[in-house]
């Protein structure tokens, strides 16, 4: 039974809407009692495909999610993508003219004046440190107690459309009256990376979904890039579609068959006419096609980034548009010319769970975990 301690996580997919709703236990572990999925128009390039059809595909999801249950829930979370989010990283430096040890007050001080102004068309949803640097030489992320002349520091600010969140809010006002969003990139990047490769060098991660890919930057513990293509796994499909000659569904299940490994053999494949046979090799060629294309367009990004990513830094793959198919690694690895890691979803308790879902839940917990409910919220709550 749900209770008035319960959240929701709103996963904001391009293809499809996912939420959990859960408890974050004494144990600091959400755990999900309820979840739905519904698939929707979606978006891309920054827009919805069907404004109205926002709206109607997160309330059926969330109701389909509490059954029945009435209470309202005490906060609500939903996950920005790239396509609605930016980055703005601002710099400051202190000198204090003498070798002085950092205490909060220096910390708070440089980071005074950094907050972006507003500009009506994005809010931030959050601050992160990308690095703290002293005497111009050793970087970390605990500068406290460190004793240096000069102290400088680096903030990335995750922005969300103002536009998003507004109808975000209005969607969600009859759930919770407590409504955050967590920049989707940032989370997933803290949650995928190693921590101590983000200070000492930095991480890239590619989320390849249904109709985008988000390409993201990090540094320390906070994004200093962030760019999404309007082109994802849903794209495999239709050249799928297009190249045999298939409707898009069919071509849509073909695509989670198929396995870049192994020998070539006639894939029999089941249509609204009737089994037909293909050769795997050639529905391989189509789908490796479309792959480099995606990974020909993230090496211009890389390449074009004012820090430059060193060549034997890995990049991390996630995404529901390519996680269904067998030996994309190696695929997307030869493209970029990169070592690649691939992460999947994972499974909870028979609960499906990808990155993105996971990220959300994972920063919740960690950074903004919700407070127990007092008494006069339990009683009039």
């Amino acid at each position: 039974m749900f209770n008035n301690c319960d959240i929701a996580i709103v996963d904001v997919g391009s293809d499809m809407i996912y939420i959990k709703i859960g408890e974050i236990a004494k144990d600091n572990v959400f755990h999900i009692k309820s979840s739905a999925e519904m698939y929707y128009d979606g978006f891309m390039e920054g827009d919805w495909l069907n404004g109205d059809d926002v709206s109607r595909a997160v309330r059926c999801c969330l109701d389909k999610a509490l059954y029945n249950f009435s209470t309202k829930l005490s906060a609500i979370y939903v996950g920005v993508p790239g396509d609605f989010a930016r980055v703005q990283t601002r710099s400051n430096k202190l000198s204090f003219g003498c070798n002085h040890k950092i205490n909060i007050g220096d910390i708070n001080a440089i980071k005074e004046d950094l907050y972006p102004s507003k500009d009506g068309r994005f809010e931030v949803v959050s601050t992160h440190e990308v690095s703290y640097r002293l005497d111009g030489k050793y970087e970390t992320l605990a500068p406290l107690n460190k004793s240096c002349f000069m102290l400088e520091v680096k903030l990335s600010f995750a922005m969300c459309k103002k536009s998003f969140c507004d109808l975000f809010k209005t969607i969600l006002s009859d759930y919770s009256r407590k409504i955050k969003f967590v920049d989707l990139s940032t989370a997933q990047c803290l949650m995928a990376t190693d921590k101590d490769l983000r200070i000492k060098n930095s991480a890239v991660l590619v989320d390849i979904g249904y109709l985008t890919t988000d390409i993201a930057y990090i540094k320390g513990d906070g994004l200093i890039a962030l760019n999404t293509l309007p082109i994802g796994g849903g794209h495999i499909a239709y050249d799928l579609s297009y190249g045999l000659d298939m409707q898009y569904n069919d071509a849509l299940s073909l695509k989670s068959t198929i396995d870049f490994n192994g020998e070539n053999t006639l894939v029999k494949i089941g249509t609204n006419n009737g089994i037909v046979e293909e050769e795997k090799s050639y529905i391989s060629m189509i789908a490796s096609a479309r792959l480099e294309e995606i990974a020909e367009e993230i090496s211009k990004i890389i390449a074009n980034y004012p820090i430059k990513y060193e060549k034997f830094l890995k990049i991390y793959l996630t995404g529901r548009g390519i996680a269904d198919m067998k030996g994309v690694r190696s695929v997307m690895a030869n493209a970029l010319g990169r070592q690649c890691e691939l992460i999947r979803a994972m499974y909870e308790d028979r609960n499906k769970i990808y990155l993105s879902q996971a990220s959300i839940i994972q920063y919740v917990c960690q950074k903004d975990k919700p407070s127990k409910p007092s008494l006069i919220n339990k009683l009039f709550g």
